[in-house]
């Protein structure tokens, strides 16, 4: 199932306006959370910029070239992101390196084989290796011209300063709920299940798409709250066993410390009688609001650790298990 970019039309706008008028900048910097839309709105771009149809508001999504670019055959469209391995039961993300970078670099630099543009989309930046970042850096400040580089990162802190201040900078905010529930009425089997979906994705329309189709993610969140407040109760022998199990699998461990967030943030604004904010079902603790907003502060401060590759997971996941 394909969707297509849902909400940021303001950023939309900004930039087909700038090609239209041929001011697209060489280099851009998505930034924002995960799951908002950074790399669909940079694909989408990438099917405006070639579409083979007569250009309007959005490419065709039909012609030769927006199907190459979605199945990730257009010979003009590179798309570079870290791998993955799963070895005995560990899920590795490899960083990714100056091979790689060189390949790329190598590929932008030459003319485009039958559009306008070489278009090269770096989907999570931040794992590229100081040596990568560095040889990709010589393209960024000697792009051809007829390039177009998009980094896309949700923890773009972590990037060189450098390759930073040579992309121009855009911002991805949270979609309006509202916005979020006209575009994917007619993806769930109910409108509970939608609304539920919606509140939890809090504002990234990604994460919304994701609870929809996984029919089990709801079930999963439900049981890792329930190991959370367990966890908050229990000894450091009992945490550390779960930073362990937790470190295998870095990407998953985020996504379980989000949810975390977000439970801790609905005891706050229950607290705070604001339930109408709240993303699931009341549940009274008790925990002082001083206390909710410490949580929340470590396990933030840790999910900015598990965005640098660079850190060790379990020595990050098992100083959390000792502050929480």
């Amino acid at each position: 199932m394909e969707f297509k970019l849902i909400g940021h039309q303001r950023i939309w706008n900004f930039l087909t306006q700038s090609a239209q008028r041929g001011r697209l900048a060489h280099a851009y910097l998505f930034v924002g959370p995960p799951e908002i839309g950074k790399k669909t709105l940079a694909l989408e771009l990438a099917k405006w910029l070639l579409c083979q149809n007569t250009k309007k508001s959005a490419a065709c999504g039909q012609c030769r070239s927006c199907v190459e670019i979605q199945k990730n055959r257009h010979p003009d469209v590179f798309i570079l992101q870290p791998r993955q391995e799963e070895k005995r039961e560990v899920i590795k993300t490899f960083e990714i390196g100056i091979d790689e970078v060189e390949v790329l670099r190598h590929r932008i630099s030459l003319s485009p084989y039958n559009s306008v543009y070489k278009i090269a989309i770096i989907d999570g930046a931040e794992w590229l290796t100081r040596e990568a970042a560095n040889s990709f850096l010589k393209t960024l400040e000697e792009p051809s011209g007829r390039s177009l580089i998009i980094l896309v990162s949700s923890a773009w802190q972590s990037l060189l300063p450098t390759i930073v201040s040579r992309c121009q900078l855009i911002k991805f905010l949270p979609v309006a709920e509202e916005e979020i529930l006209e575009k994917l009425k007619n993806e769930a089997r109910n409108e509970k299940e939608l609304n539920r979906a919606v509140k939890l994705s809090a504002g990234r329309p990604g994460r919304a798409i994701k609870i929809i189709q996984d029919k089990e993610w709801l079930n999963n969140q439900k049981i890792n709250i329930e190991n959370f407040i367990k966890i908050l109760k229990a000894d450091l022998a009992v945490r550390w066993e779960l930073a362990g199990q937790l470190s295998k699998n870095t990407a998953a461990a985020k996504e379980i410390l989000s949810q975390w967030v977000l439970w801790l943030r609905d005891r706050i604004f229950e607290g705070g009688a604001c339930d109408d904010l709240m993303t699931g079902e009341k549940e009274k603790t008790n925990y002082s609001q001083k206390n909710l907003l410490n949580l929340i502060k470590e396990i933030q401060k840790t999910q900015v650790i598990l965005d640098n590759p660079s850190f060790n997971a379990k020595l990050a996941l098992e100083i959390l298990m000792m502050k929480i």
